[in-house]
């Protein structure tokens, strides 16, 4: 995989304001063309402007904030060592004293504590989280400044992220299991019972996704959602970090480079065009719909060699579906992330707690809303039983058989959910027949037999199919005594390319053919006609 543009960029960035802070502190702040040659042309208006805020904010201080590192403490937490940066802070490890605990000591960098709007910002992050108190959120336990510097302590997570994970699943052309996931993050409960990789990753995030739909609810958006943002915790919990572009003023925010905030492979299209109109909550659920993307198929929708071809790929793009990548990943499932990540905000989910209860469905082997709305025929019938109780919600009942029997046949057999791992294809014989394989009066299935037969492949007397076999047929290839499609072969034959005693289409070959369509059911009725 390709190095992240963005983040070679930031972390250059990153590294040059914080070597012209600490120029600056020392009085060498005129030296700045050796650091401006470092970054592209492109780049430099940028980059003199952070110095010239960083003059100006240390010409209107009183001193410049004394230097920290190992050994140093702040309002009683002594820093251990560091343990990430990134454009507005540097985080660390520290011992709180008096409560002996280690916590996450974020310090916003010198350079930008200068500027009153960096510190507010800051500031709003801590409030923000504070305000939350979820257990799938990272928990803040102070706030403060001390020595010049502007800090938030919070808890410390010990784990991966589910970046980590994501990388750690294994490089197979065999469909990933409960088990990979498992040993990826550590969370070995993810492999308990017969799950399926698909489940246990629902399973992990819906939380997650929930807890920001609560900060959602208190009007706040993250803006940042991606898996180096998702903490695994050594209890088994995921949970959410860096509320430090979380905003509830609506405004749009650029960084101080002038880059739009957000890593861009997980931004919004909204995000990535820079629009005037506020970015709302949909953009979460956007960015939570890339992650499962990854997740899924173990690649971003969306590439590019630079920060700028990235942001236009998710303007102008169209990713293929995960499905589309992967052939493993259900039709349910797919459905969701497609719905998440609709170019249109109104398109998507209303929220992240939609999206969370999505989530749940698949965890515990239900058909989705998603699913039932856009995965054809069958899953619409097999959502009516899941709202009318038949299925029900609160457990993991992938089949379905009425009492009411005729001829020794039930009325109605269903079987829906993920198959389980080892377990043989499921059929379904009934009156009223859904599921893998179908046979019934009325048949719905990828394969299907009945007198009302729906499905990829079926054979019946009415007929709707990709392959349509039987007396009256609709479907891309079909052969019938009447049949219409791509390619139809029958009695009486309409389509791309007609054969039959009676023939209309794009090549019509037959008998008698016809080129009105009008003409051709008249035959089709006087043929009728006179056989009955």
């Amino acid at each position: 995989m390709s190095p992240d543009p963005s983040s070679t960029l930031d972390d250059l960035l990153d590294r040059l304001v914080a070597e012209y802070s600490d120029r600056v502190h020392a009085g060498r702040g005129e030296q700045t063309a050796d650091l401006l040659a470092r970054v592209d042309q492109a780049h430099r208006p940028a980059l003199e402007r952070c110095f010239r805020m960083i003059r100006a904010g240390l010409a209107a201080t009183s001193g410049a904030p004394q230097p920290i590192g190992p050994g140093t403490e702040l309002d009683g937490y002594r820093i251990v060592r560091e343990i990430g940066r990134g454009g507005m802070a540097v985080v660390y490890e520290a011992e709180q004293a008096d409560l002996e605990r280690r916590v996450a000591l974020k310090v916003l960098r010198p350079g930008l504590a200068f500027e009153p709007k960096h510190v507010d910002r800051f500031k709003r992050e801590a409030l923000a989280v504070a305000r939350l108190q979820h257990p799938h959120i990272v928990q803040i336990f102070g706030v403060g400044e001390c020595l010049g510097h502007h800090y938030i302590a919070m808890e410390l997570v010990h784990g991966k992220t589910l970046s980590d994970a994501f990388a750690g699943l294994p490089a197979t052309e065999e469909a990933w299991t409960a088990s990979d996931l498992a040993r990826a993050t550590g969370i070995m409960d993810l492999a308990l019972g017969s799950m399926t990789y698909e489940q246990a990753l629902a399973k992990l995030l819906a939380p997650v996704v929930r807890a920001v739909g609560l900060a959602h609810e208190l009007g706040m958006v993250h803006r940042d959602i991606k898996p180096s943002n998702i903490l695994i915790h050594a209890d088994g919990r995921a949970v959410i970090a860096d509320f430090g572009l979380a905003k509830n003023d609506g405004d749009p925010a650029l960084s101080l480079t002038g880059e739009p905030l957000g890593t861009p492979y997980y931004m919004s299209p909204e995000q990535a065009a820079v629009i005037q109109d506020p970015v709302d909550h949909r953009s979460d659920v956007y960015s939570f719909g890339v992650t499962l993307y990854e997740g899924l198929v173990g690649q971003r929708p969306f590439e590019g060699d630079s920060f700028y071809e990235v942001l236009e790929s998710i303007r102008r793009g169209f990713p293929p579906s995960p499905r589309a990548v992967e052939r493993q990943v259900t039709r349910h499932f797919d459905a969701v992330v497609r719905k998440a990540m609709a170019r249109r905000p109104e398109d998507r989910y209303t929220g992240a707690i939609e999206l969370s209860t999505e989530l749940d469905a698949i965890a515990s082997g239900r058909l989705t809303r998603a699913g039932a709305e856009s995965g054809g025929f069958s899953n619409r019938v097999m959502g009516l039983f899941q709202n009318s109780g038949i299925c029900h919600h609160g457990t993991l009942q992938r089949e379905y058989k009425s009492a009411a029997t005729f001829l020794g046949l039930p009325l109605i057999h269903v079987h829906h959910g993920p198959r389980m791992p080892g377990e043989p294809v499921r059929v379904a014989k009934g009156w009223f027949a859904v599921g893998e394989v179908a046979v019934g009066g009325i048949a719905c299935a990828p394969v299907a037999f009945g007198g009302l037969a729906f499905g990829g492949v079926a054979m019946g007397v009415f007929v709707w199919a990709g392959i349509a076999l039987g007396g009256v047929t609709f479907g891309g290839v079909s052969v019938g005594l009447m049949a219409i499609g791509g390619l139809a072969i029958g009695l009486a034959a309409l389509g791309g390319q007609a054969i039959g005693v009676l023939a209309h289409g794009g090549n019509p070959i037959g008998r008698h053919t016809f080129e009105s369509g009008d003409e051709f059911f008249q035959a089709v009725w006087n043929a009728l006609t006179q056989w009955f």
